[in-house]
């Protein structure tokens, strides 16, 4: 039996959401076909068998998370794996109530076929005892004036639980639209008179009328956001503020202020090392190139992608690379290795009508430049540097070369 795992998809992720599966039970699977879709930390992400077989159990559900290295489905591989998933389909325990009597023991009993005639007797009456209501849920029917029997026969069930009758009584007592509301809420299906039909307007209004916040579960994304946020806020950092004249940027209007500024910011990064490095533990690491992360956004999540080597690249290369990032932010497919390989970001929210703003250092990036809104013929732009790895007097420099090479025309020459 061959098990599929949560994958660890980024060194932060400590968990997955499973987005959807690609097969189900019973389906023939060989290696390399993609089984499901997972939300890491970072990007959805395909999940795909590296054996062959048949899918026998599909142990997580869309949209669950669960943590890195949970089996999220099993695939018999020979066989007698499939045979087994044929003939003996795998028998999902149920949740056991808290004992509230010590008279009262529920117990499953496998029976080997080699045991004495006597012995099966005794397991198979011990299983006839286990069926029925729990003491938990029978007391709360009692409440609830429900005969436990009938909702066994209504749910098919040959056990009761408490958790089993509430899920009956708010089927019964309420819309699915209406429903969906209480549990997004939280809303204890008892605040309200259990003797009619309870629709969705009525629970809008007692929603309002209580003034109830909803609460929402972090995504993996946004855990991770969080966690980076939470990083960067532990650098030591300063600023250094410029307004430039952006004459040459307003006249060659055929490609993006992003575009320019990633053009010239990485010309200007090859003069200055300590724009491409990254702290290590006790050595700084100096990167050949000039690669630069950039932030983009949807309504929901922040991405970083990378864009490699930039100085090796023409202009027009660049735009197609920006391109393709707003392609992959629109389908929300960013992969790990989009967001690996910086030293340095840009962040443009002048594009938005944002004269002036400080951005956080990405992950562990060294500096940030945040690029805000052309007002009477010039760009402010902002310089976020990580203390530990620039110093006043190199943040300095950069920025002097920068505006130098903004005003220098042949950087804009041929376009």
């Amino acid at each position: 039996m061959y098990e599929v795992v949560m994958p660890q998809l980024s060194d932060s992720m400590d968990e997955g959401k499973l987005v959807s599966w690609k097969v189900k039970v019973g389906e023939r699977v060989k290696s390399g076909d993609v089984i499901a879709e997972v939300e890491s930390d970072k990007a959805i992400m395909e999940v795909q068998s590296f054996q062959e077989g048949t899918v026998s159990e599909l142990l997580v559900k869309e949209d669950q998370s669960v943590k890195v290295g949970t089996v999220i489905a099993k695939i018999a591989t020979d066989t007698k794996d499939t045979k087994d998933t044929k003939e003996a389909p795998p028998i999902q325990q149920k949740k056991v109530e808290p004992k509230e009597h010590n008279n009262v023991v529920e117990d499953i009993f496998h029976i080997d076929e080699k045991v004495s005639k006597e012995k099966k007797v005794t397991k198979q009456s011990s299983i006839k005892k286990s069926k029925g209501a729990s003491p938990k849920a029978r007391a709360k029917a009692a409440l609830y004036g429900v005969d436990t029997a009938t909702v066994m026969q209504h749910l098919g069930q040959t056990t009761l639980h408490s958790a089993d009758l509430d899920r009956y009584m708010q089927e019964r007592y309420f819309t699915p639209k209406a429903l969906k509301l209480l549990k997004a809420y939280h809303i204890d299906m008892n605040s309200f008179d259990l003797d009619h039909k309870i629709d969705e307007q009525e629970l809008e209004s007692y929603i309002k009328s209580h003034e109830l916040a909803l609460p929402k579960p972090l995504t993996p994304m946004q855990k991770a956001i969080i966690n980076n946020v939470n990083a960067s806020a532990q650098k030591p950092v300063f600023h250094i503020y410029e307004s430039v004249n952006a004459s040459y940027l307003l006249e060659h209007k055929q490609k993006s202020i992003t575009v320019w500024l990633l053009f010239i910011v990485s010309k200007v990064m090859m003069l200055h090392e300590a724009f491409r490095s990254k702290l290590m533990e006790d050595a700084l690491v100096v990167m050949p190139n000039a690669s630069i992360s950039l932030a983009v956004a949807d309504a929901k999540d922040l991405y970083m992608p990378v864009i490699t080597d930039v100085n090796t690249l023409s202009i027009d290369e660049i735009e197609e690379k920006l391109q393709t990032f707003k392609i992959k932010l629109q389908k929300r497919n960013f992969t790990q290795d989009d967001m690996r390989g910086s030293t340095f970001g840009i962040s443009n929210l002048g594009m938005l009508g944002v004269e002036r703003f400080d951005a956080m250092i990405n992950s562990d990036d060294a500096a940030i430049l945040a690029v805000g809104a052309v007002v009477d013929g010039k760009i402010s732009l902002t310089l976020t540097v990580d203390h530990r790895i620039i110093n006043g007097y190199e943040a300095a420099l950069f920025m002097a070369d920068l505006k130098r090479e903004l005003q220098n025309s042949l950087n804009f020459k041929g376009v």
